[in-house]
């Protein structure tokens, strides 16, 4: 038997493709924190986010042991490691994806301490791709006199993939207040972002809740944290236990031994599983390991949990009626309705109301509710009569029925006040249900798609397919729909360069479809019917970004545009069926947020998932009933 020696030195694509592993833009930033704590000095360690939305650059600046220039040479070699495993980073991989994920290109200096030389690398992706000069063996290193004595590490991330904008300052300080919380507690750090402090995150528990844990499994390994009960349940999805591993976040708000459902919306807890591992850009526990297995066996089993979790339902459970809501004497009615009653609570509450009364300043106001489409408020004297249709057109406008019924309550005190603002009321009425009936009108052509709106807040049609849809609304004659990540991207959590719209029509009408579109736009790359392997040829081959996908049903559509249990269905389906190239995890990011947020529910979801045949499969992605 002869046997060859071959040269399998990596492809210089490699280092951009680590960029797509699928990070957040919050994960790959803490990638380069991570780096900043393992090399921390003795003192606290000041590590500095700036992100410039003037220049397009991120710069990640720490005051630790810094590289010298062995160091540096090995922290650019791919998959060197040369960590323990008690530090954050130890696969050798997270510098390189992290700064080619966020970035296009980067410059790194560092030193070290009491070092006469600073030590920068500068790297363009364009530049390492084009210039066949350039590869693995001749990577240059320049080398410059430090001559205020500085020591440390600053990465500037240029040339950005991702998108920067000023909310993502308050959302790093929190976020990295939560992952970072017991070194910046312990004063072994401080972070800022943009100067500002990240403070460690301190929930408002409800006292004495608070339970220790401390669990050795047979296996040897032990788990360590707290649980404990919120004083207010969290309507957004942030409840769950913090999954630490040596001190560093892995997963927050994480559903760890809990189901994901309203009843245990007030469960907190931390909890720190140093022996579980994780993959190598440490965004998540491998969760098929043994080891994340029987930790989460042993937490469910351990009796400061169960007892936790039963007690959570004790502790302000007790939902306020809409009397108590709409109440005139309370100061912080306007509290409760956005932060104390969830959208789907309201409705039902809604459902359920009767005849109330309530008096202020000597005025009478009568609250009654029927099924009618109607809101009417009538005055006479020092009586204000409130009629409330339950089926009134208007609650579409409101992702929470509590809101509307909020404004006619403030309108019904301005009456009382002065009657003459009545016809204010009045004609405002006359006005909003002209709005609604010249939107949801019934088409005269039946075969056509109905262009009603789907009046849902936070959900709509993305900005960049307004234009096509009503052009599309006005001269495409066959059906259509936008669905999947044209009404889903906002609620995507990596971040993408790339986005794949997609639009449903019937069967036979896609390349007219497709030659409509063209003969229209050239914002996008149109396709038809596509497969995931011409995603990625196109993606390696073309410099645009914004594409869109065809595809042909024999199903009639309703609407020119998906709700959001059939876009998240539509998405599930090319997903796992290998048609567009997205994560799985995304599902369940894009899923938990829809959930947390009011606008699907797992019934609904469930039905269509029934009708498709699918169910089985689409069930383990929902919360249990």
């Amino acid at each position: 038997m002869s046997s060859k020696k071959v040269d399998i030195t990596p492809d210089k694509s490699l280092l951009k493709k680590l960029g797509l592993v699928g990070y957040r833009t919050e994960q790959a930033v803490s990638e380069l924190i991570d780096n900043s704590i393992d090399a921390r000095l003795d003192n606290t360690e000041n590590i500095n986010v700036h992100l410039n939305f003037n220049l397009g650059t991120i710069i990640v600046e720490d005051n630790g042991t810094g590289m010298d220039l062995d160091g540096l040479r090995n922290a650019l070699t791919i998959a060197y490691e040369t960590k323990g495993d008690e530090k954050l980073g130890r696969f050798g991989l997270g510098l390189k994806s992290a700064c080619s994920s966020l970035g296009k290109a980067f410059t790194l200096s560092t030193a070290t301490r009491d070092s006469k030389s600073i030590f920068t690398v500068e790297y363009d992706e364009d530049m390492w791709l084009q210039n066949q000069s350039l590869n693995w063996t001749n990577f240059e290193i320049n080398e410059e006199i430090n001559n205020f004595n500085w020591h440390g590490t600053k990465i500037i991330i240029k040339k950005i993939k991702v998108p920067l904008y000023p909310n993502q300052l308050l959302n790093f300080r929190r976020r990295f207040g939560i992952r970072y919380g017991p070194y910046i507690e312990s004063k072994q750090i401080r972070i800022k972002v943009n100067s500002r402090d990240c403070q460690p995150s301190k929930p408002d528990l409800v006292e004495n809740s608070k339970r220790s844990i401390d669990i050795t499994t047979p296996s040897g390994d032990r788990l360590v944290g707290w649980i404990g009960i919120l004083t207010h349940r969290s309507i957004k999805g942030d409840y769950g236990i913090h999954l630490y591993r040596n001190k560093r976040l892995i997963s927050a708000f994480n559903k760890f031994g809990i189901h994901h459902h309203p009843s245990v919306a007030k469960i907190v807890g931390e909890i720190s599983l140093d022996h579980v591992p994780v993959n190598f850009h440490k965004t998540g526990f491998l969760v098929e390991s043994p080891e994340y297995g029987d930790a989460s066996y042993y937490f469910m089993k351990h009796p400061a949990v169960k007892e936790t979790l039963h007690n959570a339902s004790s502790f302000g459970g007790n939902v306020p009626s809409i009397q108590s809501v709409l109440d005139f004497n309370q100061s912080e009615t306007l509290e409760l309705l956005d932060t104390k009653m969830s959208s789907e609570k309201a409705r039902q509450l809604l459902q359920k109301a009767d005849r109330f009364v309530q008096k202020k300043d000597g005025t009478e106001f009568i609250f009654e509710f029927d099924d009618s489409a109607s809101c009417r408020i009538e005055h006479t004297d020092n009586r204000v009569r409130v009629n409330i249709g339950r089926n009134s057109r208007a609650f579409g406008l409101f992702k929470n029925p509590l809101f509307f019924i909020g404004l006619i309550r403030i309108e019904s005190e301005l009456i009382a006040k002065d009657p003459s603002y009545y016809r204010f009321v009045e004609h405002r009425n006359k006005m909003l249900d002209e709005f609604i009936t010249d939107r949801i009108r019934e088409p005269q052509n039946q075969s056509k798609t109905k262009r009603d709106i789907i009046p849902l807040s936070q959900y709509t049609i993305q900005r960049d397919l307004i234009d096509l849809h009503d052009y599309l609304g006005e001269i495409f004659e066959h059906n259509f729909q936008f669905t999947g990540i044209s009404t889903l991207a906002p609620f995507l959590q990596n971040a993408y360069s790339k986005v794949v719209y997609s639009i449903n029509t019937i069967t036979g009408a896609g390349q007219s479809l497709l030659d409509t579109i063209s003969d229209h736009t050239e914002e996008f790359t149109v396709l038809l019917n596509p497969k995931v392997l011409e995603f990625n040829v196109l993606f390696e081959n073309t410099t645009l970004n914004k594409f869109i996908a065809i595809r042909e049903y024999e199903e009639t559509t309703t609407h020119t545009w998906a709700g959001p249990e059939k876009a998240w269905l539509d998405l599930y389906f090319d997903v796992t069926r290998d048609i567009l190239p997205l994560y799985h995890d995304e599902l369940i990011f894009i899923l938990d947020e829809l959930l947390c947020k009011g606008l699907v529910t797992a019934a609904k979801i469930r039905s269509l998932a029934k009708r498709r045949k699918i169910q089985d499969e689409v069930d383990k992605y929902l919360p249990r009933e």
